[in-house]
């Protein structure tokens, strides 16, 4: 890998390729002229936002994600190793083209790192490994058509998995008085709060 650390593997990595069209819709701020260009040239040593995500989603750790609201959007992103939920809040444009429900069943794809204290915005779970204080949620649904092996890690989560993440969620939206992240994947890993 060129952007992530490569001493640690995913358990659950799902291989997944993003979706161009989808990923300018989620954030379209990456998608300046230099950039396409760069990511075009890739190969070449040229680093973009693009390029990242793109290995974060291909590499990454998949867990499930669950809808919370939709207005505004809220998506709680579930992470195995620190044993939480990211709650994250998207664009209303998001909401618009997918028309998601309460409880939509999704899927993350998380990047750890160890900074000097937990990101104040989590509630480490009884399962919590130790090993990570930052957790990066992207949503594979918001940027991958790889539908089949989404929709396989779906099934592989399975409803008792997504009852504990709605169950993680509802107690997050009772501890934390409505703090979220931004949902978009350049911000997703960082604690600016958003109030809902």
């Amino acid at each position: 890998m060129k952007y992530h650390d490569n001493t640690s593997f995913a358990s659950d990595s799902i291989g997944i390729d993003i979706d161009l069209k989808k990923l300018k819709l989620l954030i379209p701020e990456i998608f300046s002229p230099i950039q396409e260009i760069k990511y075009k040239f890739k190969k070449w040593g040229f680093s973009t936002h693009i390029e990242v995500i793109s290995e974060h989603v291909k590499y990454g750790d998949s867990q499930g994600a669950i809808v919370v609201k939709t207005n505004p959007l809220l998506i709680a992103a579930y992470n195995e190793d620190i044993d939480c939920i990211v709650m994250l809040v998207f664009e209303d444009k998001i909401q618009n083209k997918y028309n998601f429900k309460i409880q939509d069943r999704l899927v993350c794809v998380n990047t750890f790192a160890d900074i000097s204290q937990l990101q104040s915005d989590l509630i480490p779970g009884k399962n919590n490994s130790g090993m990570w204080t930052l957790v990066h949620p992207i949503i594979a649904d918001l940027v991958s058509s790889d539908t089949t092996k989404i929709e396989k890690r779906k099934n592989e989560i399975g409803d008792k998995g997504y009852e504990y993440i709605w169950q993680l969620a509802t107690d997050y939206l009772k501890l934390k008085k409505g703090v979220s992240r931004i949902g978009k994947p350049i911000y997703s890993d960082q604690v600016i709060p958003q109030y809902f």
